[in-house]
């Protein structure tokens, strides 16, 4: 099996993760724009929002574990 079809639980958690953060936010924009008639322009906002804090949060936790891999590789790469 190619290493690409295989899916880490990290990945599946991940994707996980912005979907229901996303459906959150869409549904407490909804909620709000329903109490106060502002249709659709909470729900747009928190959706965006969701969406751009979600991958702000994956782009910095992957940037911190490609500089601790990368730490990690040149203590080996020293220890020789």
């Amino acid at each position: 099996m190619s290493p690409l079809a295989t899916h880490s639980p990290v990945s599946i958690t991940n994707g996980a993760e912005i979907a229901g953060t996303v459906l959150v936010f869409f549904f407490v924009g909804w909620f709000v724009d329903r109490q106060l008639g502002s249709t659709p322009w909470f729900m747009i906002a928190l959706v965006v929002v969701a969406i751009v804090a979600q991958f702000l949060k994956l782009y910095y936790v992957y940037s911190a574990q490609m500089r601790l891999l990368e730490a990690q590789r040149r203590d080996a790469v020293h220890a020789k």
